[in-house]
């Protein structure tokens, strides 16, 4: 089998409609092919329709729509680049986002909040592309620990956040309960992220 051959075959076992990241493909193929190589076999996929360039080092397989091709969701691009990908999870969402989706305001954000262990430094990156801004996690995000860090963050930004409902602390407990979250290991996460207000708030809880 080829160069050419290998690449076809790992598209063709990718599925349809969700992003396919050069960063993975050539991990995939590290030690085997270089990246030039790569390159240029994706541009002739690219070329001869059997795949799209969402964005640089962004790909996918169009399923055929009412109207041509279906363009490719930009969640699905979030989610694996920053939330979740093949190894678990190394991201949430954050700020107004999160209370939003929880059901704690109506505000919805142009610019989505993510923490997500894929940025590298301690300032905000603003992914104008993509319309999200990442933070780096104060400590490694993993699958044990997301959802703890997903409420400490939830406690940080009470204050801050218009909260539209009364039934605040219920919405709270439900979070805490449906992802069955244990209050021991709350507080170490709240201690090992140095969140003094976020102790005294689960205290109160």
């Amino acid at each position: 089998m080829n160069y050419n051959e290998m690449i076809v075959d790992y598209i063709d076992n990718c599925p349809f409609d969700e992003p396919i990241f050069f960063e993975e493909i050539k991990e995939y193929f590290q030690g085997i092919i270089d990246i030039h190589t790569i390159n240029v076999y994706l541009n002739r996929l690219v070329h001869d329709n059997k795949i799209v360039q969402y964005q640089k080092g962004v790909y996918y397989k169009p399923t055929m729509g009412l109207f041509g091709d279906k363009k490719l969701n930009v969640n699905k691009v979030i989610e694996k680049k920053y939330i979740k990908d093949n190894q678990g999870y190394k991201g949430y969402y954050a700020g107004a986002a999160l209370f939003n989706r929880l059901g704690l305001t109506t505000q919805v954000p142009r610019t989505l909040l993510i923490i997500t262990n894929e940025c590298s430094n301690k300032n905000d990156y603003y992914n104008k592309n993509l319309g999200v801004i990442i933070r780096k996690p104060k400590i490694e995000i993993t699958d044990k620990n997301y959802k703890y860090l997903q409420l400490i963050d939830i406690l940080l930004n009470q204050d801050h956040i218009n909260i539209e409902v009364v039934n605040e602390k219920d919405i709270i407990y439900q979070f805490i309960s449906g992802n069955q979250l244990e209050m021991e290991e709350l507080f170490k996460y709240a201690a090992l992220t140095e969140s003094k207000n976020v102790i005294d708030k689960l205290h109160d809880l």
